[in-house]
């Protein structure tokens, strides 16, 4: 029976659009030796039709169907004590690892025993790959503990860990909604290095279905949340949520709701993902205001004709 280096875990929640692309992504690895964790937590698409295609196929894939929804944060630490391998490498649903990934990943967790996290830079999935944008993040462990402090810079869907001590931090916490991952590195990152291997081994889509601005405000509140709790283990929870409730009340919301759609604008159209930018503009709309929409889509409409006109 073949030995099993690393253990990849995909959960997945209605992601049928790209979930093939994802799969086959790990199933074309150079490194041959893992199992696929994949975990439908109550898909309500045919998410878990495809997922029971693949199983077909490879046996390599290891499938878990819930019944109910459980919420990421959970279903993440199923996956960690399902994983035989002590290397976990994340995936996501509508991502794709270049076929070096886990090698690559595997080889540097080998040659640094002190590091828990490991992740890459990566490309921003464009409408063709021609167009993918390379996305460069700090490297170092003192750097990204720096860093951390401020923003996430380790791309979930990149990562490979080591089980065994992230589940000793004691893994995802649920608490920390739509920022699990940036609340377990900055815990690991008190005690563990991580690091950024400065070579893009995942293309990551920028994907804007579901994306709302209210969204992303409630996303910041949790963000607030992990730092908070990072800058002070011995405050209760309730203590570090007023602390990140007041740590948004500062925060102007019509000037985030705007600053998040131009950078989002601009990320798109970088990626020549045209319809994708439209769609969002009038998505938006209702939270920046008339002004800002028609100046965002005059910038849309600039940036297609100097990209189309030579």
């Amino acid at each position: 029976m073949q030995e099993i280096k690393v253990s990849v875990l995909l959960p997945v929640y209605n992601g049928g659009a790209a979930l093939g692309q994802a799969i086959k992504s790990i199933l074309k690895q150079d490194l041959t030796e893992f199992e696929l964790l994949i975990i439908d937590d109550c898909s309500t698409d045919n998410s878990a039709t495809i997922i029971r295609q693949y199983v077909k196929q490879d046996s390599r894939i290891k499938p878990v169907f819930h019944e109910v929804n459980i919420g990421l944060a959970q279903t993440l630490n199923e996956g960690l004590n399902l994983a035989t391998s002590d290397y976990v490498a994340r995936m996501d649903q509508d991502d794709e690892s270049l076929p070096n990934r886990l090698s690559v990943q595997l080889n540097y967790m080998s040659n640094h025993p002190e590091s828990v996290v490991v992740g890459s830079f990566i490309y921003h999935m464009g409408a063709k790959q021609e167009f993918d944008r390379l996305v460069e993040l700090p490297i170092e462990a003192q750097q990204i503990k720096e860093t951390l402090v401020k923003y996430n810079c380790m791309y979930h869907p990149s990562v490979m860990m080591r089980r065994g001590k992230v589940l000793e931090l004691g893994g995802y916490r649920r608490e920390f909604k739509n920022a699990e991952d940036y609340d377990l590195w900055l815990r690991v990152s008190k005690l563990y290095p991580l690091a950024n291997i400065p070579e893009p081994l995942l293309r990551y889509r920028f994907s804007v279905t579901g994306m709302t601005l209210s969204r992303k405000w409630e996303q910041l509140f949790y963000v607030y949340l992990a730092q908070a709790t990072h800058e002070d283990e011995k405050k209760t929870m309730a203590e570090v949520t007023e602390v990140a409730k007041q740590m948004l009340e500062k925060m102007d919301k019509s000037y985030f709701m705007r600053e998040v759609a131009k950078g989002t604008v601009q990320e798109l159209v970088s990626l020549k993902l045209w319809k994708d930018t439209v769609n969002l503009i009038w998505q938006f709309s209702k939270d920046i205001g008339f002004k800002t929409s028609i100046h965002l889509l005059g910038y849309i409409t600039k940036s297609y004709f100097r990209s189309h006109i030579p």
